[in-house]
Order: C-alpha cells, then sequence, then structure tokens
C-alpha cells in the first residue's frame, strides 16, 4: 500500500508543472540537467546537477585503487558533496550568459574513513573551487567560439571532431581551468519539457529485469551517486522514448543518507540510452499542492 501511495504522489509530478519559482529562462533551461567534468577515462569527474532558480548540487569522486594500506587494501577514494548558487545572469551575447557562484561543501562530512576495505578521504569539489563567476554557453554555440581549454576538458574533439557546434549546455569556469558539458543529449525533440504532459503512467509500477537493464545502461557514466531504482513511473513517446523513475539515491560516501529523485532518461530509435535530467523528489512540495494558503 505505501509503495502504490509513493508511486500516485510520484505520477503527479509528472502532470503538474512547478508553480510560483522566480526564474530566469536560463535557470529554467539549466533545471534538471547534469553536468560533467572529468578526465574522460573514468578516473575522476565532478558532476553537476542543477535545480530550481540556479541551484545546483555536485559531488566529486576519486578513486586511486593503487593507494593502499593495512586498514584499506582496497584503494583510496577522493570525494566531495556540495552545493552551491547561480544568481545574477547576464547576457552576453545569443549564445553565452554569465553568472556569479556560490559554492559550499555539504555538512557532516568526516575528513577520513574507512569502511569495508576503502579509505575515503574529503577532498575540495574539484572544478567549482575558486569559483566566483561562470561563463554558460547554450545548445548550438559554434565550436571556434569556444576556449581551446574548454574544448580539452570538455572532450567534444575526441567525441566528435567534426562538430561544428556545441551539442548541449557547457559551463566554463576560468579560475578553476574547468570545462562542464551536459551528456547523452537526446536528439532535437526528444527533450521535450519533462513536466509539459504526454506522459503516460505506468500500468504496473514494477520495474522489471528489462527495465532495470535499460536503467543501468543510462546511468553508467555516473559514479558519484548511486541511484536505485525503485519504481518506474512511465514513458513518453517523442522520437524514441522517454521513461521516467522513482529512485532512492545515495552519495558515494560512507554513512551518506538517502534522498529520493526522479531519473528521467531517452532511449532512441537505436536503443542507446541516455540521462535527460535528474529532479530532486519533494515530498513537501506534493502533500502541501493545492492546499489553502
Amino acid at each position: 500500500m505505501k509503495k502504490l501511495v509513493i508511486f500516485f504522489l510520484a505520477a503527479m509530478m509528472l502532470m503538474i508543472s512547478a508553480a510560483g519559482a522566480e526564474e530566469t529562462d536560463l535557470f529554467r533551461q539549466l533545471n534538471g540537467k547534469l553536468f560533467e567534468f572529468s578526465s574522460g577515462a573514468g578516473g575522476w569527474s565532478t558532476e553537476l546537477t542543477m535545480g530550481e532558480n540556479g541551484t545546483f548540487t555536485g559531488v566529486y569522486h576519486d578513486s586511486e585503487m593503487g593507494e593502499t594500506g593495512d586498514n584499506y587494501p582496497d584503494g583510496t577514494v577522493y570525494l566531495c558533496s556540495f552545493h552551491g548558487q547561480f544568481t545574477d545572469p547576464v547576457q552576453v551575447d545569443e549564445y553565452t550568459w554569465t553568472v556569479k557562484v556560490t559554492t559550499e561543501a555539504d555538512p557532516e562530512q568526516e575528513a577520513e574513513t574507512f569502511e569495508d576495505g576503502v579509505r575515503y578521504v574529503l577532498s575540495a569539489p574539484m572544478g567549482m573551487e575558486k569559483a566566483e563567476t561562470v561563463t554558460i554557453y547554450l545548445p548550438g554555440t559554434p565550436v571556434e567560439k569556444l576556449p581551446e581549454d574548454f574544448i580539452f576538458w570538455t572532450h567534444l574533439e575526441e567525441t566528435d571532431p567534426e562538430a561544428a557546434e556545441l551539442p548541449g549546455f557547457g559551463i566554463w569556469n576560468e579560475a578553476d581551468a574547468a570545462g562542464f558539458v551536459t551528456y547523452g543529449e537526446a536528439e532535437e525533440g526528444a527533450a521535450n519539457e519533462m513536466l509539459s504532459g504526454g506522459w503516460t503512467p505506468a500500468e504496473d509500477p514494477t520495474v522489471t529485469e528489462e527495465l532495470k537493464a535499460l536503467f543501468d545502461k543510462g546511468m553508467s557514466r555516473l559514479i558519484g551517486v548511486k541511484h536505485e531504482p525503485v519504481i518506474y513511473l512511465g514513458s513518453q513517446v517523442v522520437a524514441g522514448r522517454n521513461h521516467a523513475f522513482l529512485c532512492r539515491s545515495t552519495v558515494v560516501y560512507p554513512d551518506a543518507k538517502p534522498f529520493y529523485t526522479i531519473v528521467y532518461l531517452y532511449e532512441d530509435l537505436k536503443g542507446d540510452v541516455s540521462v535527460l535530467s535528474i529532479a530532486d523528489f519533494d515530498f513537501g512540495s506534493l502533500c502541501s499542492y493545492g492546499a489553502a494558503k
């Protein structure tokens, strides 16, 4: 019964658009987007998840399995979970914005801890450590307008050497020489507004083996936060199909408290799966929806 109630509440989020949020158009476009700054070889990455009104959460994660000791034979993981806010957006041209940034590490993170043969060491939020102002590039930005270091750190020349335009959103933090980019961008027309309608709630919310395989395929690059699908919410037919899962999410850190999210995935016509967005699941907002103020 409890699971069905959660399913009902979560399904409502597919039909209800957020009301009353004083967002700029830029922040509305960024809401729910995932950005990645990484080595490109699976060694380390910083992931940013954008929220409403320019807020964001982030995780830095670096696995060094060769750094071992008596108490940690299975290696060392450097990590940091953090949050922050973009403010004061200024449009520079049709492709570019600048925003001010504040970043703060999440509380209650131990400097060093050991668990299951692994040493966990608290680190700085790599890529956002010195950020005060960053540049936002919109999809379609000509590659010739992008800084060389941004192109290098977003691996654009590796993924598409012939690209003339930036396929997704980009964040350039010059102070840390860090380039973030949205990955797994869906084909044009597929990444519609997630709450605009057209969703078909699942008749059966069970996450079957087939759905779990689809989910794992789309989430394979995310290493800083573990997302466990607990309910399949529904789908939306586009140029392919969008899928929505209610997930129990946990930052990869000892004793981290779980929270709930809705993960949106895009499955293209070839069967490739990518992340569209991840949204916090706010029980409070759902319970207060329609209540008298």
